[in-house]
């Protein structure tokens, strides 16, 4: 009887099946140690780089929320409801988009910071919104929100845009994109790569996107979260801006909770002039934000309405015409009434108050620079800062339809034409000097900057 082959596995087949596996643990152990690396880096000096803090929190098991990695694109994005992206910077609260190819840290501010007119007609780098984001040389009074940012010719990078229009929300894209701007708003695409309305950037408020379509109006965020499209170019819009952290700013606290965000910049806070822009001081006990720092002075605003007892104070604009004056009407009361309550004497100074025009062809905000009233107490006008907040309220913003016309801030968030005869709300705004002294205080709403006043410092000479 014949004996049954058997067949023997050859030692070129088993070197062979070695050499696969060697190679697959090999493939794995490279990429375990790049990551690695990725997470846990640390600069030559020892210290601690945000971007190295960030991609710790990458999503390995679950890709559809938290910090997710493009391998094709290079990029990290932020995805879903998630809780630790976020940053404090400048005196303003941001949320982490993602980090870029360049290793650069892409973030938008929580709140809207403005509301004004986008001027997107001409598209979007040609447009106010643009203007009013960022310095141009070129450009009078641009870049009223980059003036605003604390260091950021050190912290700040160029941001990466999608510069793609979008017909319709069925075929969203980012295909032309470049880095030429220091400032944004957030691309459609960025919105829907995050999880739009079930993502982080959905915040319960209308913002604007600054995403147009094929006539030049913009797409916006509802406050459900809802993608929706201005069917009017000449409507005012809620800003957000997006900003972009250099890869090598070194991360000094924080965790990126909303409790303890990241924070990348900290400097002594000795006098009023060393504040951010959008931190609060108490005045009377109550909050005021800063606004804008100027040579010599700061100009600050209350973060609500006057108050008669427990009823909101309404005044009218009052005057023989719309022009901003203290001789009369609200400027007459604020200087005056209102001043005298606050028991500042010489700490408050006089600024420019701006009560320029604009037009029906043109509402451009610089055109309401080109005047201006020199007063210790005003008013906010379009495109300051945060004259979002609260609605409702009389302006210096003069009527284009005639000179007994000045502009009302409405709710939910637009311009709308009422006569100085009228009464409406009113929100205060003063320039103090630049040079009091902080002596508590965290410059937060629930913890304001305190200061000493002159009257203080007479008080401590009579004693």
């Amino acid at each position: 009887m014949k004996k049954k082959k058997v067949l023997k596995i050859t030692p070129i087949l088993i070197t062979l099946n070695l050499l696969v596996l060697f190679a697959i643990a090999g493939f794995y152990t490279g990429r375990l140690v790049k990551y690695y690396k990725l997470e846990n880096a640390e600069s030559d000096d020892g210290t601690v780089l945000l971007v190295d803090e960030v991609i710790k929190r990458r999503s390995f098991l679950d890709e559809t929320k938290g910090l997710v990695l493009n391998e094709d694109e290079g990029i990290y994005r932020y995805k879903g409801e998630v809780d630790d992206n976020y940053i404090n910077y400048s005196g303003m609260m941001y949320r982490i988009i993602g980090i870029d190819k360049d290793n650069n840290i892409k973030a938008i501010s929580e709140e809207n910071v403005t509301l004004m007119y986008p001027g997107f007609n001409k598209g979007y780098s040609k447009s106010y919104i643009n203007k009013w984001l960022n310095i141009n040389e070129k450009e009078k009074n641009s870049g009223v929100f980059e003036e605003a940012i604390y260091n950021s010719d050190s912290l700040l990078e160029n941001t990466y845009y999608c510069f793609d229009s979008a017909k319709d929300t069925d075929n969203i894209t980012c295909e032309e994109k470049n880095n030429d701007l220091k400032i944004t708003l957030l691309s459609l695409y960025d919105y829907k790569e995050a999880g739009g309305k079930t993502s982080f950037l959905n915040n319960g408020n209308e913002y604007s996107l600054g995403t147009l379509n094929d006539k030049n109006f913009s797409y916006y965020v509802t406050k459900d979260g809802d993608i929706a499209l201005q069917q009017n170019g000449d409507m005012p819009i809620f800003v957000r801006p997006v900003i972009t952290i250099k890869s090598t700013t070194e991360l000094k606290s924080g965790n990126g909770s909303k409790e303890k965000p990241f924070r990348i910049e900290k400097h002594k806070i000795n006098e009023l002039s060393d504040v951010y822009v959008g931190s609060y001081i108490a005045l009377n006990d109550e909050p005021y934000r800063v606004v804008k720092i100027l040579d010599g002075k700061v100009l600050v605003v209350k973060t609500n309405v006057l108050m008669n007892g427990e009823k909101k104070l309404k005044i009218a604009f009052g005057g023989e015409n719309n022009i901003y004056t203290t001789s009369d009407g609200v400027g007459k009361y604020l200087n005056k009434t209102y001043l005298k309550t606050l028991d500042l004497k010489d700490s408050v100074v006089k600024g420019p108050f701006y009560t320029g025009t604009i037009t029906l062809k043109s509402r451009d905000y610089t055109l309401l620079k080109t005047e201006s009233v020199k007063a210790k107490v005003g008013m906010l006008t379009m495109g300051d800062m945060f004259i979002n907040e609260v609605n409702n309220v009389l302006t210096p913003f003069k009527g284009i339809q005639g000179d007994d016309i000045i502009n009302v801030l409405k709710d939910p968030g637009y311009y709308f034409a009422g006569y100085i005869t009228d009464k409406y709300n009113v929100r205060p705004a003063l320039y103090l000097k630049d040079n009091l002294e902080i002596v508590s205080g965290k410059g937060t709403l629930e913890n304001p900057y305190i200061f000493k006043t002159n009257i203080d410092e007479k008080k401590s000479e009579e004693k």
